[in-house]
């Protein structure tokens, strides 16, 4: 594919960026003036925005284009392992999160996707939580007419509801990296995985503040996904 070309291409001259400017910092960062490492820390920060929006073109082919791997998944138990990889991960970020209804939500599926879905819209509460405070985080679970329903709520900085359309659209950012934007690819592949299996995932966000993500996927042995 060529996203993955373009993007295996780019990382090895990304990766000298990072490593020499390391380098720099070690052994010359003292003899540099105040200016010149601003200049430094410009240079790597921009590597590593770089560095995520790679990794983000990775995560939208796979999203698009991996070959499906159906197989009965419990999305309940999936989304607590992944909050939990995340917990692990950040350590140094309090986490306050109630669950309910996860019992018994079985899909049929590809669990990688899956699996990457629920971290690109978990790793969103991370982002959209300001600094300093705890990620509060609803995740609640339902079955209904064949369907399995998962909504995660979060209390970070919402969104404007004027502009819904664009959240699962790539490279759609509706605030600025000081609010925690990132390469804007993050919903657009968790959309995409859904629609896969085919499901649907919405939006929400009220005046208040916080973002609910609702995914609706079929139950296992009620639909089955589109390679």
């Amino acid at each position: 594919m060529f996203v993955d070309a373009v993007a295996h291409d780019l990382r090895a001259p990304l990766r000298s960026i990072q490593s020499f400017s390391r380098l720099l910092e070690d052994r010359a960062a003292a003899q540099l003036d105040g200016q010149s490492r601003d200049h430094l820390r410009r240079i790597q920060h921009a590597a590593e925005r770089m560095d995520g929006l790679l990794r983000g073109l990775a995560e939208l082919s796979q999203a698009t284009n991996a070959e499906f791997r159906s197989g009965p998944v419990d999305l309940g138990l999936l989304c607590e392992w992944v909050l939990a990889e995340l917990q692990d991960t950040t350590p140094d970020r309090g986490v306050e999160a109630t669950t309910s209804g996860l019992e018994d939500l079985r899909v049929e599926g590809d669990e990688r996707l899956l699996r990457l879905a629920l971290a690109r819209i978990l790793d969103n509460a991370w982002r959209f939580t300001p600094a300093g405070e705890p990620v509060r985080l609803e995740i609640r679970g339902s079955r209904d007419d064949g369907r399995v329903r998962l909504s995660i709520r979060d209390q970070g900085v919402g969104f404007d509801m004027r502009y819904a359309h664009k959240i699962f659209e790539p490279f759609q950012r509706l605030h600025g990296p000081e609010d925690g934007a990132g390469h804007g690819l993050g919903l657009a592949v968790a959309q995409r995985v859904v629609a896969r299996h085919g499901g649907r995932v919405r939006a929400e966000s009220t005046d208040a503040g916080g973002t609910t993500i609702e995914l609706e996927l079929p139950t296992a042995g009620g639909g089955s996904g589109i390679p």
